[in-house]
């Protein structure tokens, strides 16, 4: 199941039932960026955890990940508030 979130502190999650939700933030993002967050994402069906084994899949898929990471982390994204 793919759903989008309006959370406010996560670009994605992935529950163990193979449920995905992407922030509809994300669309502010180069489609690189979009893609290493679905990565991230579908990565997380495998392994339910940031170890060494999950960063492997992660980095098999995408290499260049650490700097798309980053990109995340660098950019500010306006809040949308229900109001």
């Amino acid at each position: 199941r793919l759903a989008l979130s309006n959370a406010a502190t996560r670009w994605g999650s992935a529950s163990s039932s193979g449920s995905i939700r992407l922030n509809w933030r994300l669309m502010h993002h180069s489609p690189a960026v979009v893609d290493y967050v679905v990565v991230h994402e579908l990565s997380h069906l495998r392994y339910m955890d940031h170890s060494p084994r999950f960063w492997g899949t992660v980095g098999s898929v995408m290499p260049d990940y650490p700097a798309l990471r980053a990109q995340l982390k660098q950019v500010q994204i306006p809040k949308w508030e229900d109001g």
